[in-house]
């Protein structure tokens, strides 16, 4: 028993007549009839009720017709999979995520994979930036989503979003009334920060901004989370210089406002290990990351 007879079963099943069976599959009737004779005789049963004016299914036929339709249609899903990931259309994408990725960066490389690589299975890690490019170097993850850093050995990188820092500040605070706030007006304050062991491209972005305010900044308390500082903010502890995108996230008692005088951006960037790029990493580094995220 083969594929092909599985087929010239299943067209004359549907016909239910040998000559329109044949003209369908483009070949004369006797051999047809042979290759069904053949099938029978192979499996020891009749599929066929056969008379000089009609052919029908026995009940074995109606059985094999369900069964033979499930099974080419398994190879035909097989054969499109198989082509769809030499394309590299298919498959699964491991993505890491720096946490300041997760409030725009993310939601958008999401959509155009939804989008474009419908077939693709994501699986997303949450990571510090360091942690990523030691993953992408032992092939733990196939693209990684950082804070942009100097030259990183061996790895292809593309810078895919910018944006400005933000201060978020206890919605009860004086200061939550003004729209934009200069940060050498928040000397005295004290704040929340990231733990640079977790986040060090923020920490030392904020650390900056401040001295290029003139002041060291009065760190009360830091956390490893973006939702940890959230709530930190919103119970009064302090203030927090954050990626603008965080106000996405807004959390009860907690307001955002735009700072002044902060030449300091977060940058975001994509790596990968350029010597082992499977086709659905090159399409999607050309299709998904090329375009900048707005």
């Amino acid at each position: 028993m083969d594929i092909r007879q599985l087929r010239y079963f299943v067209t004359v099943a549907e016909e239910l007549n040998f000559s329109r069976a044949a003209t369908r599959l483009h070949m004369s009737q006797p051999p047809l009839s042979q290759q069904i004779k053949a099938l029978e005789d192979e499996m020891g049963v009749a599929l066929f009720l056969r008379t000089r004016r009609e052919v029908k299914l026995t009940d074995a036929g109606h059985v094999f017709l369900r069964e033979s339709r499930a099974v080419l249609a398994h190879l035909q899903a097989a054969v499109d999979t198989t082509l769809r990931t030499a394309k590299g259309d298919v498959g699964e994408l491991r993505l890491g995520m720096a946490t300041s990725a997760v409030f725009h960066v993310m939601p958008a490389i999401l959509e155009r994979l939804r989008r474009q690589f419908p077939q693709v299975n994501v699986a997303v890690t949450d990571m510090g930036s360091r942690d990523q490019i030691r993953a992408v170097h032992q092939g733990k993850i196939d693209i990684g989503i950082i804070h942009e850093q100097p030259h990183i050995e061996e790895l292809a990188s593309r810078p895919i979003f910018s944006e400005a820092f933000s201060l978020a500040i206890p919605s009860a605070h004086p200061l939550a009334a003004r729209p934009c706030i200069p940060l050498p007006e928040l000397r005295e304050q004290p704040f929340v920060a990231f733990s640079r062991e977790h986040a060090p491209a923020l920490f030392d972005s904020f650390i900056a901004a401040c001295a290029q305010a003139g002041f060291s900044p009065n760190i009360a308390h830091t956390a490893r989370h973006a939702l940890t500082i959230f709530q930190m903010v919103g119970l009064g502890l302090g203030m927090a210089v954050v990626p603008s995108s965080f106000a996405r996230g807004a959390t009860n008692g907690v307001t955002y406002r735009e700072l002044d005088q902060v030449t300091q951006r977060v940058r975001i960037c994509a790596i990968w290990d350029p010597k082992t790029p499977s086709d659905l990493v090159a399409n999607v580094v050309r299709e998904i990351l090329e375009p900048p995220i707005a």
